[in-house]
Order: C-alpha cells, then structure tokens, then sequence
C-alpha cells in the first residue's frame, strides 16, 4: 500500500523534502545517468524547484520514498518550454493556466526490493492517478511531458487520453518524446483502482 502526499516544498514535511531531492538523485543521476547540472552532496534539485513547484511523492509501507512527480505551472518557465522546446517539434511552448509540466516522474524503487512487474505497473497506475488529480485541483485541463517511449508506450496502454506533441528524439543516447496528456473523463477512468 502506497502513501501519497502532494504539496509545495512548504507544505512537504521537511525530511520528505531532502528525502525527495536525494531519491531524485538516486534515479536520475545514480541510475539513469543523467548529467544534470545541479546534483550535489547526493541531492537533485534545479531551477525549476520553486516555491509555486507542486509535488507529488509515493512512499511505501516502511516510509522509503518510492516514486515522485513535480509539476509546474506552464505560466512560468518549465523545463521543456526553457531545456527542450525543440522535442515540441517547432510548436511554441504552451503558457496557460490551464496547461501544467509533468517532470521527474519517477516510480523506481532505490531502497528496498524492486517490486514485481505487476506491482510496478500499479505502483505506476497509482502515483498517475495522484498527479492527474492533483493538476486537474489546480486548474489543469491538460499536461505536457516528455519521457522515454517506454513511459508512453506504457500510459497509452492504460488508456490515457494521451497524444505526441512532436516526433520521439534522441537526448542523451536515448529515445524521448513529448506528449500531451488530457485531463478529461477517458483519463481519469483508465486510472480508476482496479476491480478486486
């Protein structure tokens, strides 16, 4: 069973948020191997870590965090309207109120055991279902990611209400794309508990 908790760095209770920047640092620079610029003292936190940033952090049955999201008002500078606006495919980057990010999703599992497929897969149904919820309170009709064809492949094949918003490119040896997700009913039902 997981424990989700959303909120700003304020509101995140203080040990969650520097356990947060060091389970971002674990997946994203230890594992992944990203070269990102700021990731000292085993801690993963950029620009875009703001006081308006709003999180969302999965922690399993021991409290290990377990899986983050960060999402990021459009309105203001986001990492693929400031980074990576040429994975839009010469679209402008969106800007409104109604459009968040979607970033640093991650549903790795760093501390503990790595969990079976299908405990992956609901641990991925479920920290999705917090972040589309989350955006929608906050005024979002739509999201704009970008991950690798593996996270898309996967979100499309649960049915989200997803489409690319330019063609997959390759950033750091690997194959990204962009995409939209729509906060609309087809989203919200594929991302229902599934019938026990």
């Amino acid at each position: 069973m997981l424990t989700i908790t959303t909120g700003t760095s304020s509101q995140l209770q203080s040990h969650v948020d520097g356990e947060l920047a060091a389970y971002r640092h674990k997946v994203f620079v230890e594992h992944l191997g990203w070269d990102l610029p700021v990731a000292e003292h085993g801690l993963e936190r950029d620009q875009f870590d703001r006081p308006d940033t709003l999180y969302v952090v999965a922690q399993d049955e021991q409290g290990r965090i377990c899986g983050c999201a960060r999402l990021l008002p459009t309105t203001q500078d986001y990492l693929l309207g400031s980074v990576f606006p040429h994975l839009l495919g010469g679209q402008t980057p969106a800007c409104s109120p109604e459009i968040w990010e979607l970033s640093r999703y991650s549903t790795q599992a760093v501390d503990a055991e790595a969990p079976s497929r299908e405990a992956a897969r609901e641990r991925f149904r479920v920290l999705l279902r917090a972040v589309v919820h989350a955006a929608a309170e906050m005024g979002a009709a739509r999201l704009i990611t970008f991950s690798f064809l593996g996270v898309e492949r996967l979100a499309r094949g649960f049915g989200l209400h997803i489409h690319r918003a330019g063609a997959p490119q390759t950033v750091d040896g690997k194959s990204v794309v962009a995409f939209w997700i729509e906060l609309d009913q087809q989203t919200f039902d594929a991302l229902e508990p599934l019938a026990a």
